[in-house]
């Protein structure tokens, strides 16, 4: 299966912390490929995952935050996806689940690996899809890792959630709501652990804003994400 966290060898990061779910068999077995994985699968489909408890961690304004959950994912099924869980990059949703909500940007590193992610490669968070449609990011991704939009998009259309980091411009006092999900991709690994370091979306902003030739977003997606920032 093509893997786009590795286009060449080496790892990048530092060690974050960051919180596994607290039904963490749960997610174990459904990560090793079992009759529980299947299920989880089976309850993403349509455009929402399942209700669980659970916490990961995530960035604001230079600090580590902890995100609760309480609500499964949500994902607009009036975007065309070919996904399981109905979920899409590239698109922004038609109808979002509440009317206030606010933007989540989560980064992920194209090409390399990175250490200490919020939500680390191969093991799904809490009350996140399970996989996600790609292919409208085929032709930006295919000269990353030197291939064909061609050749790409079949693997994108059903593709794992990759590692990420989470980052927010406000806590809207540690209020539950719905999150919008954007996507930034990083392909460089000393740019990604800068990132890191300042645990800041205004930061990220910056970088976005001077067109860093390295960071590529933010890029809509027809996802959303219920927690409260603490």
């Amino acid at each position: 299966m093509f893997d786009i966290s590795h286009r060449r060898d080496g790892s990048t990061g530092r060690t974050r912390r960051w919180a596994v779910p607290m039904a963490v068999a749960v997610v174990i077995l459904a990560a090793a490929g079992g009759p529980v994985a299947k299920a989880a699968h089976a309850a993403e489909s349509g455009g929402r995952g399942p209700d669980d408890f659970g916490m990961t961690m995530g960035s604001h304004a230079g600090h580590s935050s902890g995100f609760t959950y309480t609500h499964g994912f949500y994902c607009d099924t009036h975007v065309a996806a070919a996904s399981t869980t109905g979920c899409e990059a590239g698109v922004a949703a038609e109808v979002a689940p509440a009317k206030h909500i606010d933007p989540l940007f989560i980064t992920v590193p194209l090409g390399f690996t990175a250490k200490g992610l919020d939500c680390p490669d191969k093991l799904t968070c809490v009350d996140h899809p399970m996989s996600l449609d790609m292919t409208r990011l085929a032709a930006a991704l295919a000269p990353v890792y030197k291939t064909t939009p061609e050749k790409l998009t079949p693997a994108l259309k059903n593709f794992t959630t990759p590692g990420h980091d989470h980052y927010i411009g406000t806590t809207d006092k540690g209020k539950a709501e719905w999150w919008d999900v954007r996507i930034v991709g990083v392909t460089d690994p000393a740019t990604y652990r800068t990132i890191q370091k300042h645990q800041s979306w205004t930061y990220l902003h910056s970088l976005i804003k001077a067109k860093n030739k390295h960071v590529v977003g933010p890029i809509p997606t027809n996802m959303f994400l219920f927690f409260a920032a603490h």
